[in-house]
């Protein structure tokens, strides 16, 4: 049950750091050397690699969850 927990608190810790990252990246466009659209922002705004180590994060959360709570005993 103790790895489940913190499966979950790595899942939504994750969940909400890439949620920030998001936001930030839209609301802020941004044109990075020719590059537009939602990747030109999360260069620009120089938020694409704690965008993807959040994204790492939170699968790693769902994993942990995953094999808690299928696991056989």
């Amino acid at each position: 049950m103790k790895k489940f927990v913190f499966g979950v608190m790595l899942a939504v810790i994750g969940l909400m750091f890439a949620a920030i990252c998001f936001v930030h990246a839209l609301c802020n466009p941004w044109n990075y050397n020719g590059i537009d659209g939602l990747l030109g922002s999360f260069l620009g705004t120089d938020t694409l690699i704690p965008f993807v180590i959040s994204l790492l994060v939170l699968i790693a959360g769902v994993v942990i969850c995953g094999r808690e709570a299928y696991r056989r005993k």
